[in-house]
């Protein structure tokens, strides 16, 4: 991905009300959803899914209150739509049936958009100006359904880490980085946590070793560094 694909992100991303960002791991497709080209003073919503995640989650539930009541919650989805923020919904090829089902309906067409709430006062919402969001994933967009991906007709392969990201590690490292990522596909996080424990004073070939473990050799050789 170079520099002018990013810059193309950029300048869509503030633009669509669905954008699905996909490719490899560790590139950093999740700061970039959650920061890159927001509105002056929209909020931002996340939700990781998971096997175990639940359509609650999205909707909202009730809680028991210290009086012995109960009282409405209102999830992040309905947060977002009532805010008209963005909600950034990471593993999204993750969602199980319960989540599928809100899912279809919170990510309508906003101008036809509309949920009537299972709480007492069965409100219906409909999303604000504004509202959006950002999905991410790892895999390729055909793992989802073909009514989850009709839902998002912006769809963007993130394959290569922001050039900022880079910024944040010594010269030497990130040189590294992009060589062994290309044969490898290392998460840009490991080379993080590689130079974190470097400036905390680690020898190097031991935070290679607890960083990389069974990949250690080939950093090491990558590094210029002994392996006896």
């Amino acid at each position: 991905m170079s520099n002018s694909n990013w810059d193309l992100l950029a300048r869509v991303i503030p633009h669509t009300p669905r954008i699905l960002l996909y490719g490899i791991p560790g590139t950093g497709k999740t700061y970039q959803a959650n920061t890159l080209g927001l509105k002056k003073d929209q909020p931002t919503y996340a939700i990781t899914l998971s096997a175990d995640s639940t359509a609650s989650e999205l909707m909202g539930h009730y809680i028991a209150t210290d009086d012995g009541g109960f009282v409405w919650l209102d999830g992040v989805g309905v947060k977002a739509w009532k805010e008209g923020a963005r909600l950034v919904i990471n593993e999204i090829d993750k969602a199980g049936i319960d989540v599928m089902t809100f899912l279809h309906a919170l990510l309508d067409d906003p101008k036809f958009a509309k949920f009537t709430l299972p709480n007492k006062d069965k409100e219906e919402v409909r999303p604000a100006e504004n509202f959006q969001v950002v999905a991410t994933m790892n895999g390729e967009p055909a793992d989802l359904s073909e009514a989850l991906a009709d839902r998002f007709p912006v769809q963007f392969e993130i394959d290569e880490v922001h050039p900022q990201a880079l910024e944040t590690l010594q010269k030497k490292l990130a040189s590294v980085y992009q060589d062994q990522t290309d044969s490898a596909g290392f998460s840009i996080r490991k080379w993080k946590a590689l130079q974190e424990l470097m400036d905390a004073g680690v020898e190097t070939v031991d935070a290679v070793k607890v960083v990389f473990k069974s990949d250690s050799y080939a950093v090491n050789e990558a590094l210029g560094i002994s392996n006896d």
